[in-house]
């Protein structure tokens, strides 16, 4: 009997995640939900000032979602900070914390302050719901118009942004022919 109820649990629960896709609310469309604009989504930033995303939107953005306490953020955003400022000429990046979701504001700012992009705080879950975000470590591709233009869940491997910020229109010069493509959390920048 045990057994048949766990099952009855496990089926249910493929069920229910087969049925829910995130990349179908993000990739392709117009960040907007409930017809807010990119361009009206405020953030207050780790400096206390305050952040239009279309502020960063005159080339291609990266906004990747974190949390202080996530372990796959730890290794990647730095790594991704490092490899943006190599880049940014090319393409804009912002970290967007998931500040609601936090225990302790003093733990996010001691994880940013290795970072060399924007720090943006998210202490409604505003930029969460406009992304459609459920979990973390989430970065979204924007072109300038602030369409969603590639998705990424989880850890993004580098040549995955690589061929996503090229078709942006953002190239970073990078292509390594013939050599596997490292996980930003295994790559040596």
């Amino acid at each position: 009997m045990f057994l048949t109820l766990c099952g009855l649990i496990c089926i249910t629960g493929l069920f229910y995640q087969a049925s829910y896709n995130p990349a179908k609310l993000a990739a392709g469309y117009p960040v907007t939900v409930q017809n807010v604009e990119p361009a009206d989504l405020k953030l207050q930033g780790i400096d206390e000032k305050t952040y239009e995303l279309s502020s960063f939107m005159d080339k291609p953005l990266l906004v990747t979602f974190f949390a202080s306490w996530c372990g796959i953020c730890s290794r990647e955003l730095p790594q991704l900070s490092a490899y943006h400022e190599k880049h940014k000429d090319s393409w804009n990046m912002a970290a967007i914390n998931v500040t609601e979701q936090e225990f302790n504001l003093n733990n996010v700012r001691s994880f940013a302050s290795s970072l060399t992009v924007p720090v943006l705080l998210d202490k409604e879950g505003k930029a969460m719901e406009n992304f459609g975000v459920k979990g973390v470590p989430a970065s979204f591709l924007l072109n300038e118009r602030g369409t969603v233009i590639k998705t990424f869940y989880g850890p993004i491997e580098k040549e995955q942004l690589e061929k996503a910020l090229s078709e942006a229109g953002a190239g970073t010069g990078e292509r390594r022919k013939g050599r596997p493509s490292p996980s930003f959390r295994e790559a040596a920048f």
